[in-house]
């Protein structure tokens, strides 16, 4: 019994994510969904948040996945090896503190800095994975948008105009 809900469990869930409703409409005017109109940016915003860079794969810039797991996984290692530093120390201070001992100040300042490390470590995972949710669903929310030739910066060499910004209007 415990292999069979996993299973059902997981097939319903992606089901329910990559189910597209389809719209009939009645009569000669027939509503029309363009790819672009069917995507939601609700549903990169629940990929994301179920595997991270799934959302970033539904909006077809399926480049940023490497870059999403390996800052999760240099964060991930950071926070590993910082945490079983501090449990070694931790362990160490115990058995002098047994042996009526006091750790030096440096022992004691490389533990603090440790743990600080290790904080660190774990709020860059947790920003690295709420980052990657926000991308997912500003891009979504961007999938249609048009960026061409008309809209440009240029530096300009005169005092005056350091910065020019132009646009056309068609």
């Amino acid at each position: 019994m415990r292999r069979f809900f996993p299973s059902y469990f997981y097939c319903f869930f992606l089901g329910g994510i990559f189910y597209v409703p389809h719209i009939h409409a009645q009569g000669t005017d027939s509503l029309e969904l363009t790819p672009a109109a069917l995507h939601s940016p609700h549903r990169a915003t629940v990929l994301s948040l179920a595997l991270p860079g799934a959302g970033q794969v539904y909006n077809k810039k399926i480049w940023k996945v490497p870059v999403i797991y390996g800052a999760l996984a240099a964060s991930g290692y950071f926070f590993y090896d910082f945490n079983q530093k501090v449990k070694t120390q931790n362990a160490y201070f115990t058995d002098l503190y047994a042996q009526n001992k006091q750790p030096s100040i440096f022992e004691i300042e490389q533990r603090d800095n440790d743990r600080v490390s290790r904080d660190v470590a774990g709020i860059a995972f947790v920003v690295i994975y709420v980052l990657q949710v926000v991308d997912a669903t500003v891009d979504a929310h961007f999938f249609e948008f048009n960026i061409d030739q008309k809209l440009g910066v240029s530096v300009l060499q005169s005092p005056q105009n350091a910065l020019s910004f132009t646009y056309k209007i068609p």
